[in-house]
């Protein structure tokens, strides 16, 4: 059977390396900081994706929580492949992708195979909101286009209070303006936690 404790200390082994990467460039050059936050970012996100795309298949194959419940499910699959194509096309007349930064679209990808009550199902919906803001500022450390750019600007007036100009993403993770501890190390953290009420660990 399928286990979530490896998802779980790959997640927490890699965002300790990104924690310590983090700390040991307290004394660089603000510039070259921001720099190294954007790039920290952008390994989190992946991270954060790929891991919950791992955990939610692994559920939809029958996997245990790490309490020892048992996940609600409507269909269970023999494996992550099986699992993956049928998020995609299980009762769909056209087929869906799911995207593992978007709370209401992961929802959707697990609609006809999990019960909506579910544990997993809640702490996705719970968590929402934290992984809209990682999707957007990813999105634009990524791309940097108009779309990325409007997303972007909802951050900054939410963070500062109003349209500030000339806000990079870079700015936006570390100033203690914004947050402190930074930003970047609220949304490692927040994703740790994401990822142990996920699992039930």
């Amino acid at each position: 059977m399928a286990k979530l404790q490896p998802e779980l200390n790959e997640f927490f082994s890699e965002t300790d390396r990104l924690l310590h990467l983090m700390s040991s460039t307290a004394e660089i050059d603000g510039v070259h900081r921001k720099v190294i936050a954007e790039i920290v970012h952008l390994r989190l996100s992946i991270l954060l994706e790929n891991n919950l795309k791992r955990i939610f298949s692994k559920i939809c194959c029958g996997a245990l929580y790490l309490d020892g419940s048992v996940p609600n499910l409507i269909v269970s699959h023999r494996s992550m492949v099986q699992a993956e194509a049928a998020m995609k096309t299980l009762n769909r007349a056209r087929n869906h992708r799911p995207k593992w930064n978007d709370s209401p679209n992961i929802r959707q990808s697990l609609e006809h195979l999990i019960h909506p009550n579910d544990h997993c199902i809640t702490s996705v919906r719970n968590f929402g909101s934290h992984l809209t803001d990682m999707r957007f500022i990813r999105n634009h450390i990524a791309h940097r286009n108009d779309g990325t750019r409007d997303n972007y600007k909802k951050l900054i007036r939410r963070y500062y209070g109003a349209s500030v100009p000339g806000i990079s993403c870079g700015t936006l993770l570390l100033s203690p303006r914004v947050s402190v501890p930074p930003l970047i190390e609220v949304h490692i953290r927040t994703s740790r936690t994401l990822i142990k009420d996920l699992t039930k660990a």
